[in-house]
This record gives structure tokens, C-alpha cells and sequence, in this order.
């Protein structure tokens, strides 16, 4: 279960979900595997806010775990395979 505490604007919001992840990648390394996971969730969250400034201040997995630092040092993958 991944737990997130957001501040859109001003306003707090936790939300809670449970997800399913590759058990390889999981094994291999869980925290990034959560923490993609959990970030790719948080932009959805954005998006349904409408963009509005989002501040994380705080993402745990099974209650125990804080991976806040984690996620906030994700960054989109953009492929630069333009020919020039």
C-alpha cells in the first residue's frame, strides 16, 4: 500500500492505494521500484488537480516505509531521437 500526504495550494489531501509491480524489479531493488510506482501515481493526482502547485510532502509504502526523498528525486526519461 502506498500512502501520500499532498499540498495543492494550501490544502492537504492523504490518499492510500495498493499497486502491483513486477516481482523481479521489486527484488532487485524495492524502494526505486515503489518509489516509480508512487510517482507515476502522485502525477496522476496531479493531473486530476488540474496542474495546480503540488507540493509532496510526504509518500510512504506499507506504512512503514518513507520513500518522500525518493520520489522527489524522479525525473521523466525524454528520448531525444530527433534526427538533428
Amino acid at each position: 500500500m502506498i500512502e501520500t500526504i499532498l499540498n495543492i495550494e494550501g490544502n492537504r489531501g492523504l490518499r492510500r492505494s495498493t499497486f502491483h509491480v513486477r516481482d523481479r524489479e521489486f527484488k532487485e531493488n524495492p524502494t526505486f521500484t515503489v518509489a516509480v510506482t508512487a510517482y507515476e501515481w502522485i502525477q496522476s493526482q496531479i493531473r486530476e488537480s488540474g496542474f495546480r502547485k503540488t507540493i509532496i510532502e510526504k509518500v510512504t509504502w506499507n506504512e512503514n516505509n518513507d520513500i518522500t526523498e525518493d520520489v522527489k528525486q524522479i525525473r521523466p526519461i525524454i528520448r531525444d531521437d530527433l534526427p538533428f
